[in-house]
């Protein structure tokens, strides 16, 4: 099979296009053909050599963290899925390897891809809409009667987590570009500020919560606005300086676990109508590094997607 693997940490020019043998599926994992992977930009991130590794860590080494595909093969001891199945999912924390023809996961980590969401759309909403979950519902607590910044709102996290908010019944805030405004603001943001042009700690006060999805500066600056007592979520790298925020401010990291439950509330989410897929840009196999120059630059709206089959 053909899979894109990293020769050394770096950048987009690390990519390269493989021949490795298909993987055998455990007794309880499913082999899954792969027709779409979303690119994130934890990928690239994976690609820098910003995460630690194991010991045992050795290249060539696979990226990639979700996938919409089809089971090729079932283990001896899967129950709940068949051959044929289209279905979707997230690999397991510490785990890379979605771009490439075939992959296996455990049975537990997937769900039924239903037939009015496409490969691509569902690669789109899998790690984005599960780590909005977790961040907004779990972390932040976010409630009905609060007030939300959302830094970067366009990006893939962002586009799923202002309709998460707005679903949830807060006001949302958000700060992107001008070019995203229209876009944020029909995902249901009540309010979109231009980073280029204003500073948000010259507008903005009493926010109950925060989602930074930046970091660096950004999330110091993000201290300013918030009420006492009130609390930020982070995904993005921090400065150095970022570790100590005042007294009264919660500052955490989302633990993002893996688990079905969040992928059947995605579904949920859709279906009902209180998410829509991000605005997708594809992109085939050859053109992996393009897709990864384009995410390096932080300027995405929605969801860079590459498309497998």
């Amino acid at each position: 099979m053909k899979a894109v693997n990293i020769k050394s940490f770096g950048g987009s020019d690390v990519l390269q296009v493989q021949e490795m043998p298909k993987p055998e599926p455990k007794p309880e994992e499913v082999l899954i053909e792969v027709y779409a992977a979303s690119v994130n930009p934890a990928d690239c991130k994976m690609r820098e050599g910003a995460y630690p590794v194991s010991s045992d860590f050795s290249f060539p080494c696979s990226i990639g963290r979700d996938f919409s595909g089809v089971v090729a093969k079932c283990g001896t001891k899967v129950d709940n899925i068949k051959i044929g199945d289209a279905i979707f999912g997230v690999l397991p924390r510490g785990v890379e390897g979605t771009y490439q023809e075939y992959l296996t996961i455990d049975q537990n980590l997937v769900v039924t891809k239903p037939k009015n969401l496409s490969h691509v759309e569902a690669a789109a909403l899998a790690l984005t809409g599960l780590t909005s979950l977790v961040s907004i519902e779990e972390s932040l607590k976010l409630k009905s009667n609060e007030r939300i910044l959302i830094h970067g709102g366009a990006g893939g996290v962002g586009s799923f987590s202002v309709q998460l908010a707005r679903h949830i019944g807060s006001e949302v805030i958000t700060t992107a570009s001008q070019v995203n405004h229209e876009y944020l603001l029909d995902l249901g943001a009540n309010q979109v500020i231009d980073y280029n042009k204003y500073d948000f700690t010259k507008i903005l006060k009493n926010i109950d919560v925060v989602f930074d999805l930046i970091g660096g500066d950004v999330h110091t600056r993000s201290w300013k606005v918030l009420k006492p007592n009130g609390k930020i979520a982070y995904i993005a790298p921090l400065s150095n300086k970022s570790n100590s925020p005042p007294s009264g401010i919660q500052s955490m990291r989302p633990d993002v676990q893996r688990d079905k439950k969040y992928l059947l509330k995605i579904l949920n989410l859709f279906e009902i109508g209180a998410v829509r897929v991000p605005q997708i840009e594809t992109y085939p196999f050859a053109l992996v590094k393009k897709a990864h120059d384009l995410v390096d630059t932080q300027h995405v709206r929605g969801k860079i997607v590459l498309k497998i089959k």
